[in-house]
Formats: structure tokens, C-alpha cells, sequence
């Protein structure tokens, strides 16, 4: 009983440091929240984004000519700031995504791509990737589409799509963006 007692006490003492970590971090996160598109989706299995005023980081790898389709919906007038980065160590690969934003009627909000690109050092993950400009796009209430499709080259290409920026964390979050994050170290995605 006392052994018990003293894993219990281990046990405890564990989930509140965690808790408490989590507390003080998961509103100041500086990080997006990592996610998986397990990719390619087409528009009827379109990667659904919750909340497009928080902080993500969507993680696909695409052939050349294949999309994934991205789907979020802004209640209220909302300026979304999105970008595509590319790892340094895959920029050798030729192949390049461009994103095309469209509203509930099809029609083409904004289209970027790598045209111009600019190094960048994600200090969440420690990893360095070419990225495209940031655009920041006010939109109107509705229904938005964004699809990344990947041009050119013969191998796959892993991408990143980022959009959002609040940047916070729920302490229930906490376990699976440590395990993404170990995901994305890995390039496992």
C-alpha cells in the first residue's frame, strides 16, 4: 500500500507539472499548430480548418499536378495571413506548390506561389525552409477554399501550408503537438 502510495504521489506530481507547464505556455505558444493533410485531398475529402484566425501549420507531401483542398469558414470580417514553405534540404527538388484561394461561389480570391521565395528559421521546429511571401488577405464572411497544387519535378515534394495567427494552445494540445513536432523533426510526413 505505501509503494502505491508513492507511484500515486510520482503520478500526481507529474500530471500537475505538466499541467501547470501547459497552463503557462499553451497561450504563448509562438508556434503553429502542427497538422497532417495525408495528402492528396481532393475538394470533397478537403482538410477542414477549424478556426483560420488561429495559428496552423498543415504538413502534405504531393506529385507533381496533385492538390490537396483546404476548407475553412470566417464568420466575421477577418484578416488571414497564409504562406507555403518548402524545406531547404528538398529546395534541389524541382517541384514547387502554388495555393489558389477561392470563395463559396469558385471564384479566385488570390493565387501566390515561389516566384519569390525567402529563407526562413522556424525556431519551434528548428528546421530552416524557403517560403513564399506572407499574404494577408481581409475576408468577408463565408465559406473559403484554398488548394495547394504541386508544378513541376518527377518526385513527391513535402509542403507546409501556414494560416492563422493566433498563436495558442490548449493543455490538452500539448502531447500531440509535442509528438507532430517530433514528426515534422523526423520528416515524417
Amino acid at each position: 500500500m505505501k509503494r502505491f502510495r508513492s507511484i500515486l504521489l510520482v503520478v500526481l506530481v507529474a500530471v500537475g507539472m505538466w499541467f501547470v507547464a501547459g497552463i503557462t505556455s499553451a497561450q504563448v505558444a509562438c508556434a503553429h499548430d502542427p497538422r497532417f493533410a495525408c495528402s492528396p485531398r481532393s475538394a470533397d475529402r478537403a482538410v477542414q480548418i477549424p478556426d483560420p484566425s488561429k495559428s496552423w501549420a498543415y504538413y502534405g507531401r504531393l506529385l507533381a499536378g496533385a492538390s490537396d483542398t483546404y476548407r475553412f469558414t470566417v464568420e466575421q470580417q477577418l484578416r488571414v495571413p497564409m504562406s507555403l514553405l518548402i524545406e531547404v534540404p528538398d529546395a534541389s527538388n524541382p517541384a514547387r506548390p502554388s495555393i489558389a484561394l477561392t470563395d463559396e461561389g469558385g471564384k479566385t480570391v488570390a493565387v501566390w506561389d515561389f516566384t519569390r521565395s525567402e529563407r526562413f528559421h522556424e525556431p519551434f521546429s528548428g528546421l530552416d525552409y524557403l517560403t513564399t511571401p506572407q499574404r494577408n488577405e481581409v475576408l468577408a464572411p463565408g465559406t473559403y477554399a484554398a488548394t495547394v497544387t504541386m508544378h513541376g519535378g518527377t518526385l513527391p515534394q513535402r509542403y507546409v501550408f501556414a494560416i492563422g495567427e493566433a498563436e495558442k494552445f490548449g493543455v490538452g494540445e500539448i502531447p500531440y503537438v509535442l509528438g507532430a513536432v517530433y514528426r515534422v523533426k523526423t520528416r515524417g510526413y
